[in-house]
């Protein structure tokens, strides 16, 4: 029978979680899991010439209990000579801010940190004491919540430089470990508390389900992730080349090629669509919201759905467009004769020319208008449903809208698209179309040259 220590070695080995000359930055809360994995990663540090940093995060959620975490944490590094990076921040405020559980706010607090400190320490990896246990927990809840293959696959030993080299042992090793070596570690009385979910499954569900069927639950389970891990890793492997195809964008989201659904099976859609939800950061993904994706292809051009998080997915005309939902707060941007403004990027002047000067040209970004009835300063918006003007060339009121439809313009292009505007009147669909009640004629008096680059 291998002993825990055997068993952590071979699983780091199988798994290629480190290197010779690591420098490893190790979360340290002070529990039982966060202690057996130092105390490790310290008993063998030689064996890998590691350099390693621990981390405390202190949540400020439980007084002078996480104090004295903090405390332990700082003694206990002193004593292994490993130096620790304290930090601490408020939790409950950030979850009330964000709308996050406090659970996912200290997820997400905590690796943030963690890849600050890591960067600023240049260490090469982040080591968290994730195991079986946990994994069993996670494993659970992402069956409950619909998460599909993905969601079986569980816990990951490694994702980007963060690697759990634990999950080879249960709990229950880790503590008996601790106690026959006599080495000490905090107790989170918050863990006994069933308000949160993951404690729920953990004191009731899987208690129960080791009593009444298996005591080797976490074992069995993790087996069944791995299995699962294998079958995803397999169908990654012929889906690479069309992962390609999807254009990632870390601030906003990601562009699905709608060819990617284009006579595909529907587990191979499903599949493309898991893949692209489980980057976008804090997105949760089920079965659920796989589906409101799948039902896009085959609806009309701008048809939105909403998802989880501040999320939607849109069909566009050649993608199915996932992103961030984006508060408006583009202002009316005014602009005097003789000016020059920057909207977004982009440069729009104003200046009065003479007749002469006029060259007409197939350059969009700019216009030559009858100033006769214009008043400054002029000003700049997005478009707004129910938006109506003159398009050049036609003597019959056209809506916004349906222009831009005709235009067969990109749902993002569409989105952000400016007008020019005098008082309440559309002058010119800014890089599109002028109005035709301010076109030149042989009668206008002031010309004004516009141009948007």
């Amino acid at each position: 029978m291998k002993s825990v220590e055997e068993k952590v070695l071979l699983f780091i080995a199988g798994e290629k979680l480190i290197e010779q000359n690591d420098k490893i930055l190790v979360g340290f809360s002070g529990g039982a899991d966060s202690v057996f994995l130092l105390s490790f990663l310290k008993k063998f540090q030689k064996k890998f010439s590691l350099t390693l940093v621990a981390i405390h995060l202190n949540h400020s959620l439980r007084g002078e209990e996480a104090d004295a975490d903090e405390s332990f944490c700082r003694k206990f590094c002193a004593d292994l000579n490993i130096p620790i990076v304290i930090n601490k921040k408020n939790v409950k405020a950030f979850a009330k801010k964000n709308k996050l559980s406090l659970e996912e706010a200290g997820r997400e607090i905590r690796y943030k940190l963690f890849a600050e400190v890591a960067a600023k320490e240049n260490c090469t990896k982040i080591a968290t004491a994730h195991h079986q246990s946990d994994n069993t927990e996670t494993l659970l809840l992402n069956l409950m919540k619909g998460s599909g293959l993905r969601g079986a696959a569980g816990i990951p030993s490694k994702r980007g430089n963060i690697i759990r080299p634990l999950l080879g042992i249960t709990k229950d090793e880790i503590v008996s470990y601790l106690k026959n070596k006599k080495i000490l570690f905090q107790n989170d009385s918050s863990n006994k508390e069933n308000d949160f979910q993951r404690n729920y499954i953990r004191n009731i569900i899987v208690k129960n389900l080791k009593a009444e069927i298996n005591p080797k639950l976490d074992e069995k389970l993790f087996n069944f992730s791995s299995a699962v891990k294998g079958v995803l890793d397999f169908v990654d492997g012929i889906l690479e080349e069309h992962f390609k195809l999807i254009q990632f964008d870390k601030k906003t989201g990601c562009k699905i090629p709608l060819s990617l659904f284009e006579g595909k099976h529907i587990h191979f859609q499903k599949e493309i669509i898991a893949d692209a939800l489980i980057r976008i950061p804090k997105l949760e993904v089920t079965a659920h919201s796989i589906n409101k994706v799948l039902e896009l292809p085959g609806k009309k051009v701008g048809s939105k759905t909403e998802l989880a998080r501040g999320c939607f997915a849109l069909r566009d005309r050649n993608f199915i467009i996932i992103s961030k939902i984006k508060k408006e707060t583009f202002p009316q941007v005014f602009i005097e004769k003789n000016q020059v403004k920057t909207i977004l990027g982009m440069k729009l002047s104003v200046h009065e020319v003479s007749k002469n000067n006029i060259r007409v040209t197939p350059q969009k970004d700019v216009e030559f208008l009858s100033a006769d009835s214009l008043h400054f300063p002029l000003f700049i918006r997005k478009w707004r449903q129910g938006d109506t003007f003159f398009p050049f060339g036609l003597s019959k009121l056209k809506k916004i809208s349906e222009f831009l439809t005709d235009l067969k313009l990109s749902s993002e292009e569409k989105a952000n698209q400016l007008l020019l505007l005098n008082k309440s009147e559309i002058v010119w669909v800014i890089k599109r179309r002028l109005d035709n009640r301010y076109a030149v004629s042989t009668n206008t008096k002031k010309i004004m040259k516009v141009r948007c680059k």
